[in-house]
């Protein structure tokens, strides 16, 4: 029985040295937080799942904020202890590294600097462990998302992204990933950004194969994300120089020919717009499979000022050509203005300005005070002569009002299809 007591009375003894060596050590939190730390890794495997039954699922609470911060949340059944034992210490912090952290990437990574969007290699803050075992891993992350683009309507269009989060490794019946309660609000919370609004943001909880890869499914989190780009920066420094650079070209109609800058100064547009035309594919991404909508109306703008380049040649052409017009062009220049054709007395002879002359020497009356009266024959002798020049005169208004037409036309159809 002695031998007995003798034999407890040292165990008990070490005990004590041992509590009041932790009591001596444990004046601050950072020595209290030294010994969790130790006495929790101790024989700690971070490979093995944190549950004490095998069979048990990991759950793992995840939210996404599309100010680059992400929170992920978990139990781990290992790392608990009595806080009341450690100076009421109940929270401690370890590195992803030394602990079981959950292997949850971005499915749709579009990083190629990076094989694994996510884990240890993309999440590089501590772990904060509290007395139950719960483990909240939150910090800033940059993702890179590959997402269809639908560029048909652009800068007006709006696009939806989607942004799934899983695990690689563990399946739904090992590791299953779920929401928090107030994901929704902690999802809306965004910094604002001058290309795009974020109309909506909605979460989702499914499961994947991975593209039927293994014989279970993965749990997985996709957020939705509905975006409307912000045009105004494309309409100010894009749409509008080049309905200005339009009303230009349309302008060179009311040069005077004779001036000899016509055809500079729609050369000199048209070289802007092709310009215009290089710039375009630097906000783009390279696809075939649509068609801008801005891109479509400053193409259609550019062989607008190329074909009233050539309608200016044709003026000019027209304007120094030498002879008669044909009775056929009076009229239908007539007929573009709306006019009744007066037929072959519009057109001077040689017999009205002779017989005119013989009826003004009579009495040496003057011409112009013989024009006073109303004879039709010296009236029809005073009508000026039908040239080439007052063709291309006819020519510069009909353009002018076509191309305005076409033009206006061609920005509705643009804009409205």
């Amino acid at each position: 029985m002695a031998g007995a007591g003798s034999d407890q009375g040292p165990s008990t003894g070490v005990t004590c040295i041992k509590k009041e060596v932790r009591i001596s050590l444990g004046t601050t939190n950072s020595s209290w937080e030294h010994h969790i730390r130790e006495d929790l890794l101790e024989n700690y495997d971070r490979k093995v799942r944190p549950v004490l039954r095998g069979k048990r699922v990991v759950e793992v609470s995840f939210a996404l904020r599309v100010s680059r911060l992400v929170k992920v949340e978990w139990k781990n059944e290992f790392l608990t202890w009595n806080s009341s034992d450690y100076g009421d210490v109940d929270r401690v912090h370890f590195a992803p590294d030394e602990i079981w952290v959950p292997d949850i990437a971005l499915f749709n990574n579009g990083d190629d600097e990076i094989n694994l969007a996510g884990g240890i290699s993309k999440f590089v803050t501590d772990v904060g462990v509290d007395s139950k075992g719960r483990c909240v891993w939150s910090g800033p992350a940059t993702f890179k998302v590959n997402c269809e683009m639908e560029i048909d309507d652009w800068p007006f269009d709006q696009q939806m992204c989607q942004l799934a989060f899983g695990s690689y490794t563990y399946g739904k019946n090992l590791l299953k990933i779920r929401l928090f309660k107030d994901n929704k609000q902690f999802s809306t919370r965004f910094v604002r950004n001058g290309d795009w609004d974020i109309t909506n943001i909605t979460p989702s909880l499914n499961e994947t194969d991975h593209g039927n890869c293994c014989p279970l499914n993965f749990s997985e989190v996709v957020y939705t994300l509905k975006m409307e780009r912000k045009y105004l920066y494309y309409m100010f420094y894009v749409f509008i120089p080049s309905v200005l650079l339009t009303i230009l070209a349309l302008s060179s109609f009311l040069i005077h020919v004779e001036s000899g800058e016509r055809i500079g100064f729609v050369t000199t547009i048209l070289l802007a717009m092709t310009v215009f035309l290089l710039v375009i594919p630097s906000f783009l991404p390279v696809t075939s499979d649509g068609l801008p909508v801005l891109g479509v109306n400053l193409q259609a703008t550019m062989i607008l000022i190329a074909v009233i380049l050539f309608a200016n040649i044709f003026v000019l052409r027209v304007y120094f050509k030498e002879g008669t017009p044909p009775l056929w062009v009076e009229k239908f220049c007539n007929f573009l203005s709306f006019k009744k054709s007066p037929g072959a007395t519009s057109r001077p002879s040689s017999v009205y300005p002779s017989a005119a002359r013989s009826l003004a020497t009579v009495a040496g009356v003057e011409l112009n005070d013989f024009s006073r009266g109303s004879s039709p024959l010296v009236k029809a002798s005073i009508v000026p002569e039908f040239t080439w020049r007052r063709v291309s005169m006819k020519l510069d208004h009909v353009f002018f009002v076509v191309f305005i037409i076409i033009s206006s036309i061609t920005y509705a159809v643009t804009f409205t299809t």
